[in-house]
């Protein structure tokens, strides 16, 4: 089922987990990390309690900071990137706690690079959601790309 996504949301929450990584790592405080975690899972799991859109639907959107961009598409493939991001935030904190500190800091910098460009058009996490779609995987992965015209991973065009 193809439903109108907002991207201006998604788009704010990537700016606010850039600047929740890029705090972490200059501070090299893992406390923005555990957070940011916690946002992750709840906007891949439970959206409707996602901090993030919370923000967005209480707040930005009401006060008209940013301006609605409803692109025809699927929430689940960035409900997926989310709960990437909560392994990839847990799997940096993981490795910062056992004494692996440069390799967890090294994490949130890629973190930070993939979310930049998510946030210019090409989402990692949505490019993994379809190509276990297009293994046939059912379920959560029914769901194809609803824009045939873009490269898979990317932005729906406006229409």
């Amino acid at each position: 089922m193809n439903n109108q996504v907002d991207h201006a949301e998604i788009k704010m929450g990537q700016v606010l987990t850039i600047i929740i990584s890029g705090i972490a790592l200059a501070l090299q405080n893992i406390i923005p990390l555990i957070i940011l975690a916690g946002i992750f899972l709840l906007s891949g799991t439970v959206r409707s309690m996602s901090p993030f859109s919370l923000l967005y639907r209480w707040i930005i959107k009401p006060l008209k900071i940013i301006k609605s961009d409803y692109r025809l598409d699927n929430i689940q493939p960035h409900k997926f990137g989310q709960l990437i991001g909560a392994i990839t935030v847990v799997l940096a904190l993981a490795l910062i706690q056992f004494g692996y500190t440069t390799a967890g800091w090294i994490i949130v910098g890629v973190l930070i690079a993939l979310t930049a460009i998510s946030y210019a058009g090409w989402c990692v996490g949505c490019y993994m959601y379809y190509q276990l779609n297009r293994l046939g995987l059912g379920g959560f992965f029914k769901h194809s790309p609803t824009d045939k015209t873009v490269i898979i991973g990317a932005r729906p065009r406006k229409k």
